[in-house]
């Protein structure tokens, strides 16, 4: 495991923060796939909807809706890659689970292809810090990475 990859303008400590991260379409069962293959429970989830406050709670095992964060950010015209990197001991074994707003046709509108590019930097920075990585399609989880 290299620890001291550089990545562009950013150190990237590849695979050191073992995360795991979620991602699939909006509505497709990651979060039910999350609490049955590990074990979590409700209490243990930090659901990011319509948030007002930028900070995350980072006594929850699970973030739920990154993507949301990463919206709440670009709006504010903030770098939530910043974020991370600035808080990265605090994302330490955490389960990201994400919406993939990151394929299909470019959003006509600047702010969402700026949150769209947002939010691609950071799912990019999550995966190559995470031990495992699955994609939930129609309820199916597929392994895209697993360093177990």
């Amino acid at each position: 495991m290299n620890c001291e990859l550089k990545n562009a303008s950013h150190f990237i400590t590849k695979g050191c923060l073992n995360l795991i991260l979620i991602f699939g379409g909006a509505y497709s069962g990651k979060l039910s796939f999350v609490k049955e293959k590990f074990g979590i429970l409700d209490e243990e989830v930090l659901t990011l909807d319509n948030i007002d406050n930028l900070e995350i709670d980072f006594s929850k095992k699970v973030i739920n809706n990154f993507h949301m964060f990463t919206y709440k950010m670009s709006l504010e015209n903030k770098d939530p890659l910043q974020y991370i990197l600035e808080n990265k001991d605090l994302f330490k074994e955490k389960i990201i689970i994400s919406d993939d707003i990151c394929q299909g046709i470019v959003p006509l509108k600047k702010e969402d292809r700026f949150w769209r590019e947002n939010t691609g930097r950071c799912l990019q920075y999550i995966s190559s810090n995470s031990k495992a990585i699955y994609r939930v399609f129609c309820g199916i989880p597929m392994v895209i990475k697993d360093d177990e």
